[in-house]
């Protein structure tokens, strides 16, 4: 008989007036002895707290993951740190806005973030910020700054208007000296956006007045001396130059047609444009007009090219006395070439095959049937290859 059954045995025998409070005394027991029962083990304890930080580590381990798969997509955050970031869902990469509006035409060849979209979302952070420091980045927002002062200001013409005459004479003879200098540095295959701050200062240190003062009378954001004026300076002489001519072509009475194709560096198929005529004193003369992208370089393709820059500029095809191309079958093809289908619209038209690939086809077959011509032009183009890919 253990010390619990003789209590409870002693309690029992007790008179009926005393039982209340052993029988409370011993449900505390009963209570306690339950407790002690269901409370679990150390052993089971540690496990318990093995099991839980378990399930907290695959937690972390799966918000871990969502965090990694949820950073190899396009972060609208991004756009907070870059503002001229943009995300086009057509191409579901990433552009520049600044400079796929102004960056094209300050140069021709755009690359990713231009013409081209961002995906390397890995390294997102890294190449927006090298970007953002890229010079044609910096043009294209020098642009756009540019661009967005004259739209609160009003045109050239609108503020100009409100100068006097003697202001006004000065400032066109200043704009003319730069034109000038954009001119020179053109005709001369000088880099001009490189070149036309230093030859403005030293047009202005050897005693130009009017060009100095209007430089310092000019407001701080006028960007007269800058690469975006540079480049809007050739761009405007460009097209004075075309619309003189043309207007030139649209005087003569009959006129011929020169055109061949070729790939540029950045792989895109061109078509360059020549016209030749005679001139109001009978002097016959011929001028480049205008480089047109090609989408293929079949005969349908060219012809078309062709047939629509004509329109464009409005020049009478009926006019076609002539054709000057090179040999191959998709120009001076007999039923399907350029030669034959612009003969539909101008049945008097002639083609002439072009002298100059005639005089290069007679001197590579020459030089390859005389075995010294052919050695020392070897020589000269292996001479060539040595220094130019020389790392030195």
């Amino acid at each position: 008989m253990d010390i619990r059954s003789f209590f409870c045995g002693a309690s029992s025998s007790k008179s009926p007036g005393h039982s209340s409070s052993s029988d409370t005394e011993d449900k505390i027991d009963s209570n306690q002895s339950d407790t002690e029962f269901l409370e679990p083990s150390p052993a089971k304890k540690r496990l318990i707290v093995h099991e839980k930080h378990a399930k907290e580590r695959l937690t972390t381990h799966e918000k871990s993951k969502k965090i990694t798969a949820s950073s190899r997509k396009y972060n609208k955050k991004w756009e907070e740190s870059f503002n001229w970031l943009m995300f086009d869902k057509n191409f579901q990469g990433a552009f520049c806005k600044v400079c796929r509006k102004r960056g094209i035409s300050l140069q021709r060849t755009g690359g990713t973030w231009i013409s081209k979209p961002f995906t390397n979302w890995k390294k997102a952070i890294e190449k927006m910020k090298i970007h953002a420091k890229s010079d044609i980045h910096l043009l294209s927002c020098e642009a756009e700054m540019a661009a967005a002062t004259a739209l609160q200001e009003g045109s050239v013409i609108q503020q100009l208007q409100q100068i006097n005459d003697e202001e006004k004479l000065k400032n066109r003879m200043a704009i003319k000296a730069l034109i000038r200098c954009t001119h020179f540095l053109a005709r001369r295959h000088i880099p001009h956006t490189t070149n036309f701050d230093e030859l403005i200062d030293l047009i202005v240190s050897c005693g130009a007045e009017d060009l100095k003062g209007f430089l310092e009378r000019a407001r701080l954001n006028a960007t007269y001396p800058s690469k975006v004026a540079v480049v809007e300076f050739v761009e405007a002489v460009g097209l004075w130059a075309e619309e003189c001519l043309l207007k030139r072509l649209r005087q003569a009475s009959h006129f011929s047609i020169m055109a061949d194709e070729c790939t540029d560096v950045t792989t895109t198929e061109e078509l360059s444009i020549f016209f030749r005529w005679v001139n109001m004193d009978g002097q016959p003369v011929e001028h480049f007009l205008d480089i047109v992208p090609l989408k293929a370089t079949d005969a349908k393709t060219i012809y078309s090219a062709l047939v629509e820059f004509m329109k464009d500029k409005n020049i009478q095809n009926s006019k076609l006395v002539g054709m000057g191309f090179d040999g191959a079958a998709t120009f001076s093809g007999k039923h399907n070439g350029v030669q034959s289908l612009l003969k539909k619209i101008s049945p008097h038209a002639l083609f002439v095959h072009c002298h100059c690939h005639l005089l290069q086809l007679a001197c590579v077959q020459a030089a390859n049937a005389t075995s010294a011509i052919k050695h020392v032009y070897i020589t000269l183009t292996t001479l060539w290859k040595f220094f130019h890919y020389s790392p030195k």
